[in-house]
């Protein structure tokens, strides 16, 4: 439960910097704001999910790296009773993460029946696309820009929830989506729409990102063998008698 409530603290965090982006956004405009409040609410709740159930230690660098995000917010945006509301909640974020309940929670080692690393960064880097390309619209965004950075996190629930396709739409869909779009999009936006698009492309094309969504099957050959030669436990799990009959 302490893990929990101090976990919570990097949402509280997050929530007050979305607010305070509401209020005054600073030098973003509305399409920007939103993409990077989606980022930041999206990566900070997969971060704290993941150090609750699993104690994941992606998780941990990824509540890491939201509450450094907002650091950068806090460089762009006015200084007022929000932004030093924003400040404290993600020192105190900081420091309850990285308490012990927190800390002791969190793997050591990968789990050996864990995902391959590599399907893990791939729904990360989607899940922050959003708040990367909100960050990178100083110059402005465009509706195909938040459409880029809108459908990065439903890719992100489609591929890590094996639907249908998300493979196919995570190595080729969204790169080439996020590629031809970026001529449409103001010129800083544009840079980071083609960058995730390749880094999401590279890292999709691996072959352990394809073993993570199609596990491969098991195959055996079975040979009948006499009833006196099986384990007992085998006998008792089928209700037989040493004789093969039911008991």
């Amino acid at each position: 439960m302490t893990a929990i409530l101090l976990s919570s603290m990097s949402l509280a965090a997050a929530l007050a910097w979305v607010g305070a982006l509401i209020i005054d956004p600073g030098p973003y405009d509305s399409g920007a704001t939103f993409l990077i409040g989606l980022g930041l609410l999206a990566a900070t709740t997969v971060g704290i999910v993941g150090l609750v159930l699993v104690g994941g230690r992606w998780a941990k660098r990824t509540v890491d790296g939201a509450l450094a995000g907002t650091f950068l917010l806090a460089i762009g945006r006015p200084v007022d009773g929000w932004w030093i509301a924003g400040v404290i909640l993600t020192s105190t974020a900081i420091v309850a993460v990285s308490a012990r309940p927190v800390a002791s929670g969190v793997r050591k080692l990968p789990a050996a029946t864990g995902p391959p690393e590599r399907s893990v960064l791939l729904t990360l880097v989607l899940i922050a696309a959003p708040f990367a390309l909100g960050l990178a619209s100083l110059t402005g965004s465009s509706l195909t820009t938040v459409a880029v950075g809108a459908s990065a996190p439903l890719l992100a629930l489609w591929y890590s929830r094996v639907m249908a396709g998300g493979l196919y739409l995570a190595r080729y869909g969204w790169p080439v989506l996020a590629l031809g779009l970026a001529p449409t999009q103001p010129i800083a936006a544009a840079a980071a729409s083609a960058l995730l698009g390749i880094v999401v492309a590279v890292i999709a094309l691996h072959p352990s990102v394809k073993v993570a969504f199609y596990p491969p099957s098991e195959r055996a050959t079975v040979y009948p063998i006499p009833p006196e030669l099986a384990p007992k436990e085998v006998l008792d799990a089928a209700e037989l008698d040493e004789k093969g009959r039911r008991i």
